[in-house]
């Protein structure tokens, strides 16, 4: 079994070298297990993949219970590639479920088996890899499906092919993870929430805010969000919204629920 994750702060300019900052969400929870049957089990591509990187072989059920939802921007593939992994008891783990994530999505930074495979907040980088950032805001945290399936390997290629364009904003975006993490220490919040609303303007500005990641976004801040933006790719998937109590948290969650978005709230 392994959980889902969220990026913080880092979007897209952690495939170029910056530094980003994930949290582990321990409330979803994938697990899989292996039952041996005498017949050959259907397997999607990526079922089929990550069989053959675990050494499963064709006649052995793998059978998945998830919570995390698929395409949102939470680590489900990394997860999924980690919990098969650990049910045929796998040594390398971690090196299995990262040629998984370039298969599932061509060129991912390896954030999100860095987090998938811990409990504590990380600050990850591709020179530096993963490294513990302990902090607690001691507030409330909402994750929101959007609805949209965001493909990553989609946004990623397009962030790539405009980068002439992007690399001010891709540069910003680094900059900004590297600014916020004295204030995560802290504990301001407030300071967190400007920081979360001035990623998604660099998020927007390269191409990868869906209309749904807006209106989410506006509904959060109408209804008293210390700060909002995208979690993961984009294009949909999933967004967070910070808030300081959690009758204010529960505020936001009513409000998107009457527009037909999903949400959890958890504590951070």
């Amino acid at each position: 079994m392994t959980h889902a994750k969220a990026i913080f702060f880092g979007e897209h300019s952690v495939v170029y070298g910056k530094k980003g900052i994930t949290i582990p969400l321990v409330e979803m929870t994938v697990s899989a297990s292996l039952i041996s049957t005498d017949y050959v089990q259907e397997r999607d591509e990526i079922i089929s993949y990550i069989a053959k990187q675990c050494n499963i072989d064709k006649n052995t059920k793998i059978d998945i219970q998830s919570t995390i939802p698929v395409g949102r921007g939470l680590g489900s593939s990394a997860a999924l590639s980690v919990a098969i992994a650990r049910a045929n008891k796998c040594k390398n783990i971690e090196e299995i479920a990262n040629k998984c994530e370039k298969f599932i999505h061509g060129n991912p930074s390896g954030i999100d088996v860095s987090q998938v495979l811990s409990n504590s907040p990380l600050l990850f980088s591709k020179e530096d890899g993963a490294m513990p950032l302990n902090f607690c805001l001691e507030s409330y945290l909402l994750i929101i499906d959007t609805g949209i399936i965001g493909i990553t390997k989609d946004t990623v290629s397009r962030v790539k092919k405009n980068f002439s364009n992007n690399k001010q904003y891709i540069d910003d975006l680094g900059k900004i993870t590297e600014e916020v993490i004295p204030y995560l220490l802290n504990k301001n919040i407030e300071k967190v929430g400007y920081y979360m609303d001035k990623a998604q303007y660099l998020l927007s500005k390269i191409g990868v805010s869906h209309s749904n990641n807006d209106e989410v976004i506006n509904i959060c801040k109408e209804n008293g969000a210390l700060g909002a933006k995208i979690t993961g790719g984009g294009d949909g998937g999933c967004c967070i919204s910070l808030s300081k109590t959690l009758d204010e948290a529960n505020k936001i969650q009513e409000a998107l629920k009457q527009k037909g978005y999903s949400s959890w709230i958890i504590s951070v």
